[in-house]
């Protein structure tokens, strides 16, 4: 017994170096092949969770109109790009807070003060303009979440809210807003689009110059606006109307490669959170799903892209690099994700229809195309593109 022990360790044999490595190496081929695999298995898994997301604010606005026989107003009331852009009180995801299972966040807000009066503004055409600057509607109600006077507006508006966040946007609450840790906005209702869409013309697809003579006849307005809008205004069917896509990546103006200046501004004249704009320190936070000038927008396409770079309407206009080209970098209005539908998901968007059909975007949609789909009640036809 004792010799037979003895033969066995002898022959016992152990792995060699070059066994082990080809080992290794094997391990590492597989990992490699399964990673990606599991990569795309999770972003599969946060498409379905943001389209999730969408479906959920569609049948929000479908509720108040229930409730109150109007849809949401869209709280940026238009775009015009500059400061002239008028303004409802609250954003459009506000009001759908108790449709989402929001009721407390919604109850911190105040929506019965006089607007007008209590921020001394004056008239400035049909409406008024606040002395910070800021054009608000003539049924402007409640007070900005923004107001120092309204500690619980901000605290409400620094509530991160899981509905109105895509997973697949690379910025956790943190990362989007390290200063004011307001809660991000990830997507737009449109209120308005203003492509040119006349054949020949030398910006057809791209968006018009507000100096040109047809540029206010031109413009079609989405399915909500501040003048109580209701489905029946939808006269193009709301199967065919496009409420609600994705805006993901958008920042506070410290956040390189994501953030963005505003050129709009507060109401408040001594903001809680006072951010930077382009000409001051009265900016809106353009991120940040209190503020109406984050929520509701107007499709312009890359607007301010500079040359070689194509001012073409898109779905995910210059998506790379992270932070965009230099030609159209992200901090740019209308660039990448700054005010236009954009994703993380690589082949397009998420978007929700009036009938609140949620359906996948292609990136390659015809910017026109795009356009018809904003319009309640343009009378044109289009093909959905696949």
């Amino acid at each position: 017994m004792k010799n037979h022990w003895n033969w066995s360790r002898k022959n016992r044999r152990a792995f060699t170096l070059v066994e082990l490595l080809v080992v290794i190496a094997i391990i590492g081929i597989l990992v490699g092949l399964l990673l990606p695999a599991v990569q795309a298995a999770r972003e599969a898994a946060r498409r379905m969770s943001c389209s999730n997301n969408v479906k959920q604010m569609g049948l929000a606005v479908h509720n108040h109109e229930s409730a109150y026989k109007r849809l949401p107003h869209s709280g940026q009331c238009d775009s015009t790009g500059s400061s002239t852009t008028v303004y409802m009180m609250h954003s459009t995801a506000t009001l759908l807070l108790p449709y989402i299972e929001q009721q407390s966040v919604y109850n911190m807000f105040n929506f019965t003060e006089n607007s007008i009066a209590f921020y001394g503004a004056s008239p400035s055409g049909t409406n008024f303009v606040t002395p910070s600057g800021c054009i608000i509607h003539r049924n402007a109600k409640g007070k900005s979440y923004d107001d120092p006077t309204h500690p619980s507006g901000q605290l409400a508006a620094q509530t991160s809210i899981p509905t109105f966040v895509c997973p697949s946007t690379p910025l956790d609450l943190g990362s989007r807003d390290p200063v004011d840790r307001l809660g991000g906005f990830d997507y737009m209702f449109v209120a308005v689009s203003d492509i040119d869409t006349r054949s020949g013309s030398a910006t057809y697809g791209m968006r018009m110059s507000t100096s040109d003579p047809q540029y206010l006849a031109s413009r079609l307005f989405g399915m909500l606006d501040c003048e109580g809008s209701r489905m029946a205004s939808t006269t193009d069917g709301t199967s065919n109307t496009l409420m609600l896509i994705e805006d993901a990546g958008r920042a506070h103006p410290n956040v390189a490669k994501f953030g963005a200046l505003s050129a709009r501004y507060t109401p408040v004249s001594s903001p809680a959170f006072p951010v930077n704009m382009q000409s001051g320190p009265l900016g809106r936070h353009m991120y940040a799903w209190a503020d109406a000038d984050a929520v509701t927008n107007g499709y312009s396409g890359p607007s301010n892209a500079i040359a070689p770079g194509s001012r073409v309407a898109m779905i995910n206009n210059f998506a790379s690099p992270i932070g965009g080209p230099a030609q159209c970098l992200w901090s740019v209005n209308n660039c990448g994700p700054n005010d236009e539908p954009f994703s993380f998901h690589g082949s397009g968007c998420n978007a929700a229809f009036g009938d609140g059909a949620v359906k996948f975007l292609s990136a390659n949609t015809d910017g026109v195309v795009l356009k018809w789909m904003v319009g309640r009640n343009d009378g044109t036809l289009y093909e959905m593109p696949e």
